[in-house]
């Protein structure tokens, strides 16, 4: 048996706890997503399904706080690595507005220089950074030096990059994914919490930010469940108690905010799901840019390729149409945004902890979601 097929047998012993608190699909729909969440043994969760139009469906489940602070609407959560599909909306945008380049050397910009050691005269470009496909992962020193907020350039000369090379190869890369945050930040001149407010946020009339200590009202902690945690493993108290960066201009420690540090709603998030899904705030030429595939998963997953800052799902057996979207796992949450251009429909799904398992990449959770639905 696999190590998931062991995490799944063990997750079918847990208890089925939760309940929806409130929602506004259909009664089957809602006992359909209920199962859903209460089968993956969710402890809190918010699920919009939208269109072009806005938000269409909310629910909500749980508690976004044990013991018992229900999850609302209006609930906040880490969004995890559904922040790097929001980063690419921003490089998008910028692109647009003639203050970024995608293609062009990052040394340009950045105030040090990053060069795979195996090809020091290969540029390094955007591009690159948000498709993962830099020739940079999440070796030993970026993994201890986030926690640290190392400087940039030090941990470069640590184990962050591949055995291939730039340009070559698919490797996810929370770190890649991080310094592409920091390129814009430098590129624009603008910290990037100020960058994506006036650049995505603002216009979209979104309610976002890359702090705990910015956001208004509830923060969802992350619970994960299996091993099961006596403490949470994201603390929204004490990530909200800790000292707020100054507003400054700094690539060299802003690398750990465009991977992963987003703190939204669901209905906020599906907000911008309708703009990486329909032409309005990025122009049609713009999305099928954003769209097109740059590099299959490979090994990692048969159904799933790379786009900027995209995953593209091609899975039948899920939807009968592609897919376009992220998902988010971190802290024993599980999260996703997808949606399908073609029938303008998508869903925003944050989690305050789930059922972990996945085939390959895409979470258990997510394919049952997407499947209830909007899928197969």
């Amino acid at each position: 048996m696999t190590h998931w097929g062991v995490y799944r047998l063990a997750l079918h012993c847990l208890p089925k706890n939760g309940k929806v608190s409130a929602s506004d699909f259909s009664t089957a729909e809602t006992r359909r997503i209920e199962q859903v969440l209460r089968s993956h043994r969710c402890v809190g969760a918010a699920l919009c399904l939208f269109d072009e139009r806005g938000v269409q469906n909310t629910l909500t489940f749980g508690v976004s706080h044990m013991p018992d602070a229900p999850v609302t609407p209006e609930t906040v959560f880490r969004a995890a690595s559904v922040s790097k599909f929001i980063t690419a909306l921003g490089a998008m945008k910028l692109k647009e507005q003639g203050r970024l380049n995608l293609d062009r050397d990052v040394n340009e910009s950045l105030p040090f220089s990053l060069r795979h050691p195996k090809a020091p005269d290969t540029p390094i470009t955007l591009r690159m950074l948000l498709s993962h496909t830099a020739g940079i992962h999440d070796g030993a020193a970026y993994n201890s030096g986030i926690v640290k907020n190392v400087p940039l350039s030090e941990l470069l000369k640590g184990d962050s990059f591949t055995d291939h090379l730039p340009g070559t190869k698919w490797e996810y890369s929370n770190f890649g994914a991080g310094i592409a945050g920091a390129v814009m930040e430098a590129a624009a001149d603008s910290d990037f919490e100020t960058l994506l407010r006036e650049t995505v946020f603002q216009p979209l009339g979104v309610t976002a930010t890359y702090y705990p200590q910015k956001v208004q009202g509830d923060l969802a902690d992350a619970i994960r469940i299996l091993p099961k945690s006596k403490t949470p493993n994201f603390d929204a108290a004490q990530r909200r108690s800790r000292p707020l960066p100054p507003a400054e201009v700094n690539p060299e420690k802003h690398y750990n905010l465009a991977h992963g540090a987003l703190c939204v709603s669901a209905p906020e998030l599906a907000k911008l799901g309708i703009a990486g899904m329909v032409p309005g705030f990025l122009s049609a030429e713009s999305l099928a840019e954003m769209h097109r595939e740059i590099a299959p998963f490979g090994e990692r997953a048969y159904n799933l390729s790379q786009g900027i800052g995209t995953f593209i799902l091609h899975d039948r057996g899920i939807s009968p149409h592609l897919l376009y979207g992220h998902q988010g796992m971190a802290y024993g949450a599980v999260h996703g945004l997808f949606f399908d251009p073609e029938t303008g429909r998508g869903l925003a799904l944050l989690t305050t902890g789930a059922g972990e398992a996945r085939r390959g990449v895409l979470a258990d959770l997510n394919k049952a979601i997407i499947c209830a639905v909007m899928g197969a």
